[in-house]
């Protein structure tokens, strides 16, 4: 369930055979299928991990124009958000965070703010952040990114571009 198909001639993951027709599901497929039809009777056994992506120097985001009247730019936008189980190195879950729609207010606000849910509980993960600069760039999310300030959005806005100049930050694990 790759987003993107390998180049003509290339194959990534296990091939199919007559005894193995269907390649195994990789366990950030599993997480995104859980996500997209949940099962009721596993509210116990799932979490939420959610926090902000934000700049080692705040004042650099002071360049970046207001995406709305009044309107700020306070966090990483568009930073690719990844979970990794600590036992087995595998990666379990992953967003693109960069924006929240809280209680206090109703417009979007371009917070850093990420949410992975719906993540097995009773693991131990380490998260990393990543800038969409790579196989997986901005421009390929680009309809999606722009939709937080669809047409009659209230207040009108500009979706801020895809913040790339940071560098891939390993948030240490708790003891």
């Amino acid at each position: 369930m790759f987003p993107y198909a390998p180049p003509p001639g290339e194959f990534l993951g296990q091939r199919p055979s007559p005894q193995s027709p269907d390649a195994p599901l990789a366990d950030d497929d599993r997480t995104g299928i859980r996500a997209l039809y949940p099962d009721p009777n596993d509210a116990v056994n799932i979490g939420t991990i959610r926090g902000r992506i934000l700049p080692a120097n705040p004042f650099a985001l002071a360049a970046v124009p207001e995406p709305y009247t009044g309107g700020t730019v306070t966090g990483i936008f568009g930073a690719h958000v990844v979970a990794v189980d600590t036992a087995t190195g595998s990666v379990i879950a992953g967003t693109i965070g960069g924006w929240s729609c809280g209680v206090t207010s109703s417009f979007t606000q371009f917070d850093g703010s990420y949410e992975i849910d719906r993540l097995p509980i009773g693991h131990s993960y380490i998260l990393y952040a990543e800038p969409l600069d790579s196989l997986v760039g901005a421009s390929n999310l680009g309809d999606s990114l722009n939709d937080l300030c669809a047409p009659g959005a209230l207040p009108a806005c500009t979706t801020p571009a895809v913040n790339i100049s940071f560098n891939p930050r390993i948030r240490p694990a708790s003891p």
